[in-house]
């Protein structure tokens, strides 16, 4: 008995397939498309944080077929070809270079196969990441009038680290000195040469 779960996968296989650029598995070796399904499987994941929490439903890649499933928790499809390191990336890619080798000498074929034919995102669809919540806060007096720096490091109950011997001094430190630390190990290796 077919599952609800593969008939999904076969849909968004189909999907995936028809949408992107088309190549014969059969004309990238194994271990390239083993390579191209786990950038894919990487990839899903923090895609779909960009607009739900959690696990994606679906996270699938087939090797021989090249065909891949990406449904988010929220249950949405997100458009994996406007990133690299997917799968429509990789076979959009390799479309390019057969593309390439099928025009021989023609300069301007090859040229038309990638600049007519780009992969990844031209103009990537920009997600904002919104919490909402009941309650609003409004700033207090003190942090507003005294133009309190705040550096991103806290102790360990999460309480701001102000005392001069935090992370956030030798990050400081390191940002004033460091360029004079480099600058005068090169001229160190530079006489020693001579």
């Amino acid at each position: 008995m077919v599952s609800f779960r593969t008939t999904l996968l076969a849909l968004v296989g189909i999907v995936a397939v028809s949408a992107d650029y088309y190549i014969d598995p059969s004309t990238v070796s194994d271990s390239l498309k083993k390579a191209w399904c786990s950038d894919q499987r990487s990839m899903c994941k923090p895609i779909c944080l960009e607009t739900s929490r959690g696990e994606p439903r679906v996270n699938t890649c087939d090797p021989d077929t090249l065909t891949y499933g990406c449904v988010c928790s929220d249950g949405k499809q997100p458009n994996v070809t406007e990133y690299t390191l997917t799968l429509p990336y990789h076979v959009c890619t390799a479309w390019g270079q057969q593309c390439v080798k099928a025009c021989g000498s023609d300069n301007q074929c090859a040229g038309d196969c990638l600049q007519k034919h780009p992969c990844g995102a031209q103009q990537p669809t920009r997600v904002k990441n919104e919490t909402t919540s009941s309650t609003t806060v409004a700033p207090t007096a003190s942090a507003t009038q005294t133009n309190q720096v705040f550096d991103g490091f806290a102790d360990s109950a999460g309480a701001a680290n102000d005392d001069g011997k935090s992370a956030a001094g030798a990050l400081r430190l390191g940002d004033s000195y460091g360029l004079a630390v480099v600058a005068g190990g090169l001229f160190a290796g530079f006489a020693m040469l001579l």
